[in-house]
């Protein structure tokens, strides 16, 4: 998939922009606060319906509009698609080839993106590796936002039951209906996580052994608040999830949170046996979420035959130039890339001819 062509009105510091960008490499230099992660944004926004830096509506549309409009033609498995996402405060309206959409517009994931921030998919908390699996990975699963949806409903509603029942509102018996839905809809989730990483996982250990030159070994492993282990069937995870229930009843009224679920659960990311967040260095940490970057792309591919458009937001100048080579080599010639850069001689990617260099200032794209 590739983009063939960007307009942007009143979004952030563009008042009225247009962008063509090259098959391959678009490196967009500029100062800082000059509006390059803004085109990143509009492009993911486009891809994903949904920015990466905010969901206020109001915070990207341009300060003296009511309005924004970004338009993005996409071509993706010899056909075009003709992406609008109309914004005013408050609301987002999405078309994709004239027809009203949700979700999704042009399917995932149509897009990688790689920020410095992406570091705390293994140094951060448990919160940021579980959106990274729901996110990122998740939809690699057709049916996993279906069920990851509902799942987050009864957890909802099963917390407010649970305040209601330590309050002396509602009796205790009126959890157990609660229970089996919590749990049937849990169940799928972990159980789709498990059949994900078990794909994942593979792809990750061999690009990690590349980028460390075979030096290390890294592994990813699912830290479930159940006991299970990756051979775990459906049923069983189910099975398992009911009787965790049981157990811990009175504390989940006490406390008044549901205590055990996917949404408890974590990754650890070990290299060498020894759990990254910890006793990872920070090149080691990035190397790891540069592996996950990579493997998303070639899954993707995998999948559809297609390569999605990969986003590198300041990311290079965090990676060493033997990384920075092989996330090049990897790409080259595949997935379109755009790269934001305070300066050119920043990067270094040979003699490839399809490359073009776009340079921002005060919101206006000068080719």
């Amino acid at each position: 998939m590739h983009l063939k062509r960007l307009e942007l009105t009143n979004f952030r510091n563009y008042l009225r922009q247009t962008m063509e960008p090259g098959f391959l490499f678009n490196i967009i230099t500029g100062k800082n606060a000059q509006g390059k992660t803004n085109i990143l944004e509009s492009i993911y926004l486009c891809c994903t319906g949904k920015s990466f830096r905010t969901s206020r509506e109001r915070e990207m549309i341009n300060w003296n509009s009511e309005f924004s409009l970004i338009r993005c033609l996409f071509e993706a498995g010899g056909r075009e698609m003709d992406v609008k996402v109309l914004m005013t405060p408050g609301q987002k309206k999405i078309k994709v080839n004239g027809s009203t959409v949700r979700g999704y517009p042009v399917g995932w994931p149509g897009v990688v993106l790689f920020t410095p921030g992406d570091i705390v998919i293994v140094k951060g908390s448990p919160q940021e590796r579980r959106r990274f699996l729901d996110s990122e990975i998740g939809p690699f699963y057709s049916q996993y936002w279906y069920y990851f949806s509902r799942y987050q409903r009864v957890l909802s509603q099963r917390n407010n039951l649970l305040r209601e029942i330590r309050d002396k509102r509602i009796k205790t018996e009126s959890l157990q209906v609660w229970n089996e839905q919590f749990s049937r809809y849990g169940s799928k989730i972990i159980f789709m996580r498990l059949i994900l990483l078990k794909k994942v996982n593979p792809v990750v250990q061999e690009l990690y052994c590349e980028l460390t030159g075979g030096e290390e070994k890294v592994n990813i492993r699912y830290l479930s608040s159940l006991k299970i282990n990756h051979l775990s069937t459906e049923q069983e995870i189910y099975s398992q999830f009911i009787d965790g229930l049981s157990r811990i009843k009175n504390l989940e009224i006490e406390r008044a949170q549901s205590l055990i679920g996917p949404h408890r659960d974590d990754l650890a990311f070990l290299i060498n046996g020894n759990d990254a967040r910890v006793y990872g260095s920070q090149g080691q940490q990035r190397t790891i979420v540069l592996a996950l970057k990579i493997a998303q792309i070639q899954m993707w591919n995998n999948e559809t035959g297609e390569y999605p458009i990969l986003l590198l937001d300041d990311v290079l100048f965090e990676l060493d130039s033997f990384r920075q080579n092989a996330l090049l080599d990897k790409v080259g010639g595949t997935a379109q890339t755009f790269i934001t850069l305070t300066k050119p001689e920043d990067i270094n990617i040979g003699g490839n001819s399809n490359k073009r260099l776009f340079t921002v200032n005060g919101g206006k794209i000068i080719l």
